[in-house]
């Protein structure tokens, strides 16, 4: 029997000696929180500076490419004022913070502005200040110190690079003036709490700029006392009062470029009200808890002693497992109660246990037999039953799953255990998720995807006791399932490009119809009109039309290589005269740039099964390389020989040559190989456009070359060839029979373009026997063929009322316009289209630009067909 008070004096003694501990305890913690806080108030005023600093970096190196893309212009090199100004005009505007881009000489001179100074302004020249000799005696790029910019009458700082000719030799350079006030105001202020300032200074501790006041810190040396401090604590943290006698927190960074450093500094009562507030608000809960503790533990003491021991007796006995405990239920009051209820739950517990043993004794029977996974996880985590599933798919047996730590065993140790999280949504009586994936590994190592089937598990009195689930093994249903939607994406993605190159070629070729129309008429036309700089002039216009329209084919050869829609067509082919038309096609540009193209002795007479088209393609492609990377007075030549069933063309030229890196990166489509800025124009796909078709054909291209040495490059083929072939039994398709005398006919041409129109017109006016009739859309274009039965219509596809498709199966549907011949003439170039029209019962498909002679050429020999099947009268 317990004395009177001996509980209650105990636990009050015992209240003591805890709370003691825990009130140091609490301090302590207090102690460690205040010092985490003020180093996250510290680390924060470093990062404050760290991002201010990272603004100030991005904003010169944006001007350094800025300035960097102005200086690789030529003609900026060449110091004419005027084309200067052309160039620079307006781009002021690029960036607020921009006060002007210069281009200066070597003598200081301003050559021009991107903001030009008054016109009452005497001549403005940098000589003698100490930025420009500062820029003018740097190699690369230089930041300037502060100065009053003479133009835009403000503080501004000059981030330069020089300015070479083509040469090489250094003949200026190129300048972007930053405003520092504006500077200040726009780029250093932002984000800073009040009282805060920032600094921007460079190696020699100058202020290039500070927030507030700029105008009086910009082009000042900083303070002795500050430079003793920032050495003091180079990259750290420092507290010290400001020259406005406001302490901050200062955080010194560099920024990482031109030697910059940035100091933030934030108001230390800024930076340390949250602590002192988290530090005042712990003071008062350990008040509060310490009080409360000892109240309740006076009021509780008597009234829980004897009680309350008896039943933690009672529970202790229980939860050993020991059979027959109960509780005493003499106890007074509210315990006697409790009593009855805790010997009810002994019962209604016990009672269910039995029954939930010989439900899983059933259970378990039926779902061993099955592939299903059938587990039941218990609230705590234990895994109570596990089927042979289980452990035939583990390889862990069912003696290791129960008894260990079952997640550990079946679970990736890099995936979340989703049966915690079920567990934990059961016992908030959330619902459940009745269907959820997880990975489960094997013994072995392997990983599994189940699909796990939930439901509460319940005792039969209702109480949860925790988690059953089936699961059903879906790994190779859910690979297939990725790799279906992989081939999906992969799939619209290369059907999007499809449509979207499509559409682009079909609007760059329009356009470009009627620059090179124009251009060819002029070259026609003007004779003696032109002087020979205005002739070289449009001839620079034809040669650039025509160097756009090759790169927008190259872009659709590769882009239908990389589709598998490039049609490769065999035929067998001549391959001297195919040599001999590489060379005829080439001459006008060797010519042109005085060099040799030769053959090196005569090709072998065999014959080739391959597609002449793409072959005569990669070959001019590689003619015109060496062409164009050669020197005055060089040469290319083309050999053939062959080596058993192997066909071997070889190009070769003395010209540039290319070093060991460049050809590492020669078959990088539009890499131009550090060829970009040199007069010969390209867009660096030629040579992985020919590596792709020569490997369509079946062959392979290889390339030596040293730089000073030129260059080589051998195609290699390999089919049937048969030799001793007479030359005049192939045609290259180049060179299609002459037709004498003038053609004659009725043409009508279905277009909507007004330019494409007129260049037709002025074609054909050569030829008085041929009546050009003109409709501007599809269903005008049907009207005028049945009533003028024309001879030949010319057909755009892409019309404003019809598609091309449309009036094609009108035409060839009408008894009158049947077997009047069609030619598809579009700017799209894609095989679906060229197909669709040939199905449609086109009788050619030509695409845009027109090429004069060709086209010409087909005119003639369709009008001159129709006449033979139909002779006038």
């Amino acid at each position: 029997m317990l004395r009177s008070g001996y509980f209650f004096g105990r636990l009050l003694a015992a209240a003591v000696a805890l709370l003691a501990p825990l009130v140091a305890l609490h301090g302590y913690t207090l102690y460690q929180q205040n010092e985490r806080a003020e180093a996250l108030a510290y680390r924060s005023v470093s990062e404050r500076a760290t991002e201010q600093a990272k603004g100030v970096e991005a904003l010169l190196h944006r001007t350094k490419k800025l300035v960097d893309v102005l200086a690789a212009r030529a003609d900026l090199a060449t110091l004419d004022p005027q084309r200067c100004a052309d160039v620079l005009g307006g781009m002021a505007t690029t960036d607020p913070l921009y006060a002007n881009l210069l281009v200066i000489a070597a003598d200081g001179a301003l050559v021009c502005a991107a903001v030009p100074p008054a016109r009452d302004q005497p001549a403005v020249t940098f000589a003698g200040q100490p930025w420009f000799m500062a820029a003018a005696a740097a190699d690369g790029p230089s930041l300037g110190r502060p100065f009053p910019g003479p133009i835009a009458k403000a503080p501004v700082s000059a981030v330069s690079v020089p300015l070479r000719d083509a040469s090489g030799k250094r003949v200026g350079l190129v300048a972007a003036t930053i405003q520092l006030v504006r500077f200040a105001d726009l780029q250093l202020s932002q984000g800073l709490p009040p009282g805060g300032s920032v600094t921007v200074v460079d190696e020699h501790d100058i202020v290039l700029s500070r927030f507030p006041d700029p105008n009086r810190w910009i082009g000042q040396p900083t303070p002795r006392s500050v430079q003793a401090i920032r050495k003091e604590s180079p990259h750290g943290v420092v507290v010290v009062a400001g020259a406005d006698g406001v302490t901050r927190v200062y955080a010194t960074v560099p920024v990482g470029v031109h030697g910059l450093r940035l100091a933030a500094g934030v108001p230390t009562d800024y930076v340390f009200a949250s602590p002192r507030a988290a530090r005042m608000q712990g003071y008062v809960v350990a008040g509060l808890t310490i009080l409360l503790a000892t109240v309740l533990t006076f009021l509780l003491a008597r009234a829980l002693a004897r009680p309350l021991q008896s039943l933690g007796r009672t529970a202790k006995d229980w939860a050993s497992g020991a059979r027959g405990t109960r509780a005493d239920e003499r106890l007074p009051g509210e315990f006697r109660t409790l009593a009855r209820e805790f010997n009810a739950m002994i019962d209604a517990r016990e009672a269910s246990e039995a029954r939930l043993v010989e439900s899983e004794r059933r259970y378990a029977a039926m779902l061993d037999g099955v592939d299903l996974l059938a587990i039941n996880v218990a609230l705590d985590g234990r895994l109570l039953y596990a089927n042979d599933a289980l452990s035939r798919l583990t390889g862990w047996s069912s003696g290791e799953l129960l008894n260990g730590d079952w997640t550990r065993l079946v679970l990736p140790p890099d995936s979340t255990d989703i049966f915690a999280g079920l567990r934990t949504m059961a016992a908030r009586e959330f619902p459940v998720p009745p269907r959820q994936d997880g990975i489960i590994v094997t013994r072995d190592g392997r990983k599994r995807r189940i699909r796990w089937s939930n439901a509460p598990l319940r005792s039969a009195g209702g109480d949860l006791i925790g988690i059953t689930s089936i699961g059903e093994d879906v790994t190779e249903r859910h690979e297939a399932e990725l790799a279906r939607q992989a081939s999906a994406r992969a799939e619209a993605a290369n059907q999007a490009k499809t449509e979207f190159l499509a559409h682009m070629s079909h609007e760059l070729r329009t356009p470009l119809n009627a620059v090179l129309g124009f251009s060819q008429l002029l070259q026609l036309e003007t004779g003696s009109r032109l002087d020979d700089t205005q002739r070289h002039h449009l001839g620079l216009i034809h040669l650039a039309g025509v160097q756009l329209r090759s790169l927008i084919d190259d872009v659709l050869d590769v882009s239908q290589i990389e589709s598998g829609r490039l049609a490769i067509n065999l035929e067998t082919v001549d391959v001297a005269g195919l040599i001999e038309d590489v060379l005829k096609l080439s001459a006008p540009n060797a010519e042109a740039e005085h060099i040799r193209l030769e053959s090196a002795g005569p090709a072998p007479a065999i014959a080739l099964r391959t597609d002449p088209v793409r072959l005569r393609q990669v070959l001019l492609n590689l003619v015109s390389n060496g062409i164009k990377y050669n020197r005055a007075g060089g040469h290319v030549r083309i050999a053939a020989r062959t080596q058993g069933d192997t066909l071997e063309i070889d190009v070769n030229d003395n010209g540039l040559g290319m070093s060991a890196d460049q050809l590492g990166q020669l078959y990088e489509p539009f890499n131009r190989l550090g060829r970009e800025r040199g007069p010969v124009a390209g867009m660096g796909i030629g040579m992985a456009l020919s590596r792709q078709l020569v490997r369509l054909l079946g062959g392979d291209m290889l390339v030596d070359s040293a730089p000073g040495r030129g260059t080589r490059v051998t195609v290699t083929l390999r089919g049937a060839i048969s030799r001793s072939v007479p030359l005049a039994a192939f045609s290259s398709g180049l060179h299609p029979p002459q037709r004498h005398g003038e053609p004659s006919g009725t043409v009508l041409y279905i277009e909507d373009n007004a330019a494409n129109t007129l260049i037709v017109q002025e074609l054909l006016a050569q030829w008085p026997g041929v009546r050009l009739l003109l409709a501007a859309d599809g269903r005008t274009g049907i009207a005028m063929a049945r009533q003028s039965a024309p001879d030949l219509v010319l057909l755009d596809m892409r019309l404003p009322d019809l598609h091309g498709i449309e009036v094609l199966a009108a035409l060839r549907t009408e008894p009158l316009t049947a077997t009047i011949p069609v030619v598809s003439l579009s700017a799209s170039a894609m095989p679906e289209e060229v197909d669709a029209a040939r199905a449609a019962g086109a009788t050619a498909y030509w695409t845009k630009p027109i090429d004069f002679a060709p086209f010409l050429k087909g005119v003639s020999n369709l009008l001159a067909k129709r006449s033979t099947r139909f002779p006038p009268g």
